[in-house]
């Protein structure tokens, strides 16, 4: 079998995505059906799940670099994004606009089966409701994750005001109906604060905050 480019807006979501490519006979974007995000986002934080990530997938995007002065798009191919483990090099002031992937000519019923399989998995190991996903990167990815860290220290139901630590992942914080993004920051502080104290680690945010002064302070990926 041979491999295809498929070519995706920053805004599309990646879930839709990953189903719309399953669909078409391309494999190798299944892990992304549980992914909630964009592809720009995407991008930008080297999304990834169920041993793959966006690294894997991408050859180049085009992007607009708001800060510069100009809006000429540019085409940034892979090796020039600095991608990691959960981050890159891309900056606040840069826009995704599209994204080329690279995947495999595949089987639809494979590729539909595996996107059934981890939905499955994700409903029973992950909470639903209000959530933005896993929110601190793994310390040692492989080894030491930040959910065991936090489970560790007892801090499941931890809340404050409308957020609190789930029940069911404790690397995921739920949010409900009306929820105040401060409260959930509220939440993460705490919980960063205290791994640190207990642990030594010192927790990254998956999650970029957007309209507080100091979003440093998450020590964002």
């Amino acid at each position: 079998s041979g491999t295809a480019a498929v070519v995706a807006g920053g805004g599309v979501a990646l879930p839709v995505l990953a189903r719309r490519t399953a669909v078409a006979g391309f494999s190798g974007f299944e892990w992304a059906v549980g992914v909630p995000g964009s592809v720009g986002g995407a991008v930008r934080m080297n999304a990834g799940g169920h041993g793959s990530d966006m690294a894997t997938v991408l050859v180049d995007v085009e992007l607009v670099d708001l800060t510069s002065g100009t809006a000429t798009p540019a085409v940034v191919p892979v090796a020039g994004l600095g991608l990691r483990f959960r981050g890159s090099d891309l900056h606040d002031g840069h826009l995704v606009l599209t994204a080329r992937l690279a995947l495999a000519e595949g089987d639809r019923v494979a590729s539909e089966a595996t996107i059934a399989e981890i939905v499955r998995w994700r409903r029973e190991h992950q909470p639903g409701g209000q959530n933005a996903g896993s929110v601190f990167v793994n310390p040692v990815p492989g080894e030491v994750s930040a959910g065991s860290l936090i489970d560790g220290l007892g801090l499941r139901g931890l809340r404050v005001g409308t957020a609190w630590v789930s029940e069911k992942h404790a690397n995921f914080i739920q949010a409900s109906e009306g929820g105040r993004a401060a409260d959930v920051r509220a939440v993460m502080e705490q919980v960063r604060s205290r791994v640190a104290e207990s642990t030594g680690y010192l927790l990254r945010s998956e999650i970029r905050l957007v309209g507080f002064a100091d979003p440093s302070t998450m020590g964002q990926a």
